[in-house]
């Protein structure tokens, strides 16, 4: 199967059942690396300065991101409990897909009927049952015990035409207050606006003097009715305004400290035939560059190319003869730092301005001698357990204690000399019955979930 053909040159059928061989391959080795990460977790040997979780190493030594390395390792820890599913994953019966969903809901005592349904149906429909189940299952325990509702989480990102897509997911009471603020930041933004969306009397009664007045009886000094709108709404069916106006609030409303990145609208100003941009985001066209510096407060970041690195800018600043930055050095070093510089740690939060060379020895508290660290590194690094080393310009290096460098993104190699397994079938991944749902029998599995959590719910109260 892997004989390096050029896919160009395969007919139509071979390109199909090499597609489909790769999936399954690619499946069991999934199963394989999970199984190898869950070892991993229970010997805890990936710890070391800067690194936090199992997710993090992954991060930093297989170049996977956080949030998937996150996801792998809490799939490989539920897979420990569920042999059934796990032995279908490896044997590439079970792709990824259809195995992060399925350890959402399985237990032990489900694992049959799981498997069966999810052998027969695609990755879209196991989602939308196991959606199903999650809803049965939501504030109790696999005993019947009452637990806490899921935290409240959020994750945003600059797409490519600039715009920013936010995904939000609430618990219950938070995703209540999230709603009634917007309906209170909607009634703030129309409160004075001309929104056409607002209704409107189209008559005013009048009375017998001939005089406009309102239904409340007012009447405004030329006999005019007053402009009263009827303000108050639902839920927004475009909640971007109303957010927009909650943001501008708490931001005029909330002074945050020097060390709090993001907390400022930050942009760089056009120079040089560069484009205006924000902080770590997209471009901005000279409109919204106005609208941004109408009413703001501005403020300059000198900056400079470094020479032989096109595309890359060193901060410029000039810190005093003082132990402790200054405001201005503080943001130039978030500016260019933005997180915990030590490799593979990359916190945000908590971080503190370090001395490379230290104060007490005689270190500058200038940007070529400062570095953002994490609480936890920084006193991992004075502990002895790896340390910095200054390079000028702006550039240092991270070296263990026996001082060899630690990489800041390790590379990656292919393990050499390894073939398919040949115990995966090459058509191992495709459903069943060719992908239609029989609706019957997950009913009866939903219906089942259902009543075993009628009866668990009933029998804990007695038993207690």
């Amino acid at each position: 199967m892997f004989d390096g053909a050029d896919p160009k040159s395969l007919p139509d059928e071979v390109l199909e059942v090499r597609v489909l061989g790769y999936a399954a391959q690619i499946t069991a080795l999934t199963a394989e690396f999970l199984s190898l990460v869950a070892e991993l977790d229970e010997r805890e040997s990936w710890r070391g300065p800067g690194i936090h979780s199992l997710a993090q190493w992954l991060s930093w030594k297989a170049g996977i991101a956080q949030r998937t390395a996150h996801e792998q390792v809490r799939v490989a820890k539920s897979l420990r409990e569920l042999p059934l599913i796990r032995r279908a994953f490896g044997e590439g019966r079970l792709t990824y897909s259809k195995v992060r969903a399925l350890t959402r809901v399985a237990t032990p005592m489900r694992e049959k009927e799981l498997v069966n349904l999810a052998s027969s149906c695609t990755a879209s429909q196991l989602e939308r049952a196991v959606r199903a189940m999650s809803h049965i299952d939501r504030g109790h325990s696999d005993c019947g015990e009452l637990v806490p509702p899921a935290e409240s989480w959020g994750r945003w990102k600059w797409n490519l035409d600039g715009s920013l897509s936010v995904s939000l997911t609430f618990s219950p009471l938070d995703g209540a207050r999230f709603l009634a603020g917007t309906v209170r930041a909607e009634y703030e933004r129309t409160r004075t606006a001309e929104d056409a969306d607002l209704p409107v009397r189209e008559s005013v009664p009048r009375n017998t003097s001939g005089e406009l007045e309102t239904e409340s009886g007012e009447r405004d000094s030329e006999g005019k009715p007053a402009n009263r709108r009827d303000l108050w709404r639902q839920v927004p069916s475009n909640l971007a305004p109303a957010v927009v106006a909650m943001a501008d609030m708490v931001h005029d409303g909330i002074a945050m400290p020097d060390l709090a990145p993001g907390a400022e609208i930050l942009i760089h100003a056009a120079d040089g035939g560069e484009h205006a941009h924000l902080d770590d985001g997209p471009a901005l066209s000279e409109p919204e560059v106005e609208e941004a510096s109408c009413g703001s407060t501005v403020r300059e970041v000198l900056s400079a190319k470094v020479p032989g690195r096109p595309g890359k800018l060193a901060l410029l600043g000039l810190g005093r003869k003082k132990r402790t930055p200054n405001k201005a050095l503080v943001r130039a070093l978030f500016l260019r730092d933005r997180c915990c510089q030590m490799p593979g740690c990359e916190r945000t939060r908590h971080l503190h301005a370090h001395h490379v060379v230290f104060w007490s020895a005689g270190g500058e508290t200038e940007l070529d001698n400062l570095i953002l660290l994490c609480g936890s590194c920084h006193r991992a690094l004075h502990r002895g357990e790896f340390s910095i080393t200054g390079h000028g310009a702006q550039r240092f290096s991270f070296h263990t204690p026996g001082g060899s460098v630690i990489e800041v993104s390790p590379g990656i190699r292919a393990p050499g000399l390894w073939r398919p397994d040949g115990r995966v079938a090459a058509d191992a991944t495709v459903p069943v019955g060719g992908g239609k749902l029989d609706l019957e029998y997950a009913t009866e599995v939903i219906y089942a979930v259902w009543e075993w959590r009628e009866r668990q719910t009933s029998v804990t109260p007695a038993a207690a």
